[in-house]
């Protein structure tokens, strides 16, 4: 009697061995499939391929502005670089005489109108002072130069008088001494803005105004100044034709702003 019940003990202890082992196997079994079949959820692929999207619009954009302003000084592409990331504008001042009118159709406002369009506002602001028909020894004793260091700019596009100490008979040397004050005013409200500089429009059979055009070209050399020099897109001013973009007081007309505009829109948006 002892041997039959120890039998049916070990028979039972080795049913229940198996149906767990079988019971073990099946529940792995169902475990890999779900493995197997599992798939991420599309949302992270979404992501990531969402990831891409900007990446690739940055290195457009980026690639964009070295060929707009590839004509530029080095150290205003760099300005312009990181402003397109850092959200903080550069600041132009566009500050001169009467020749640099802050009117509507005047060239200040067309190379605006393209600055907004190609860079946008974000990138690079753009504020114009006019002296109107102050001479530079006017403005210089005036001060009226600090309203451009109030403005703390990156960048001074300077049309420094010429034109107006031409007829108001300014002695070159004191012209130069004065452009020299105002930088260094400028510079001193921050140390790291850039000067560009560019002349008055040309007038018509003038003689000693483009020499001393020359001389300021020297003056920017030796200053290690940036020159702007857009009477290149201008007729030659011994030609009559130069007075169909003048008006009788000799500032630019229609005309005249859209050649001078036009030299600076390629200057500062190269194609």
């Amino acid at each position: 009697m002892g041997k039959l019940i120890c039998i049916v003990t070990v028979l039972v202890c080795a049913g229940s061995i198996i149906v767990g082992n079988i019971h073990w196997n099946n529940k792995i079994s169902a475990k890999a499939e779900m493995v197997e079949n599992y798939k991420e959820p599309a949302v992270i692929e979404e992501n990531v391929m969402g990831a891409e999207i900007p990446i690739k619009e940055v290195e457009e954009k980026e690639s964009d502005l070295s060929t707009y302003t590839q004509n530029l000084p080095e150290q205003l592409q760099k300005k312009i670089q990181h402003a397109s990331t850092s959200g903080k504008p550069v600041h132009l001042v566009i500050y001169g005489s009467e020749s640099t009118s802050a009117k509507k159709g005047a060239w200040p406002e067309l190379l605006r109108n393209q600055l907004r369009s190609t860079y946008g506002e974000k990138v690079i602001k753009v504020t114009v002072i006019s002296e109107g028909d102050k001479t530079s020894i006017d403005v210089l004793r005036s001060k009226s130069y600090e309203n451009v260091s109030k403005q703390k700019p990156d960048v001074v596009l300077f049309e420094p008088f010429t034109l107006k100490d031409n007829s108001g008979k300014i002695p070159i040397n004191n012209r130069l001494g004065s452009i020299e004050d105002m930088i260094d005013s400028w510079k001193t409200a921050n140390k790291a803005v850039t000067i560009l500089l560019q002349p008055a429009n040309p007038i018509y059979g003038a003689t000693y105004y483009p020499k001393q055009i020359n001389e300021l070209k020297e003056f920017v050399k030796k200053h290690n100044i940036a020159f702007i020099d857009h009477w290149g897109n201008w007729p030659n001013g011994k030609d009559k034709k130069i007075k169909n973009y003048l008006t009788p007081t000799s500032m630019p007309n229609e005309n005249g702003n859209k050649v001078w505009s036009q030299y600076l829109i390629d200057y500062f948006v190269a194609k």
